[in-house]
């Protein structure tokens, strides 16, 4: 290789490192804290979850197994459900965030993805169909919506 081989790799190293630590700062940023966490499973909105203060909403009965308010954990089901309650998935909620603390997949994918309270890294558990997505409470009037893009 050339000399000029190696400044192109160097280039574009450091324009990826640069990258990646400004898309890191900005999702720091954009941290919630009066915010929602909302649990799906199966595509369907079964838990709400204010990020202020940890109060919650049930949506569906069924899917929510239990709620411990004074651990701030909330036990949803995960897939397949048996009721045994041997797969399940308990979420923790403390200082404006979430995380998966207990769940059945092979490699706990869920857990390792640790806190958020970001709308940009939402907590993905495909094994048990389960999703927690960070919403904000406050609409923004200037924002597009679903018809003016």
């Amino acid at each position: 290789m050339k000399r000029n081989d190696f400044i192109l790799i160097g280039v574009v190293l450091f324009i990826g490192l640069v990258s990646f630590i400004g898309m890191k700062i900005y999702e720091n940023t954009t941290n919630l804290e009066d915010g929602k966490a909302v649990v799906y499973y199966f595509d369907k909105p079964v838990l709400e979850i204010l990020l202020a203060d940890g109060s919650y909403t049930i949506l569906d009965d069924d899917s929510v197994i239990s709620v411990d308010e004074d651990n701030f954990t909330y036990t949803v089901k995960g897939y397949p459900y048996d009721s045994t309650d041997q797969n399940v998935v308990v979420i923790e909620y403390k200082d404006h965030q979430v995380r998966v603390i207990d769940e059945v997949s092979p490699q706990h994918i869920c857990r390792k993805q640790g806190w958020s309270s970001s709308p940009l890294s939402p907590i993905t558990c495909l094994p048990n169909n389960l999703v927690i997505v960070i919403q904000s409470d406050v609409q923004d009037p200037d924002a597009p919506d679903d018809i003016t893009g």
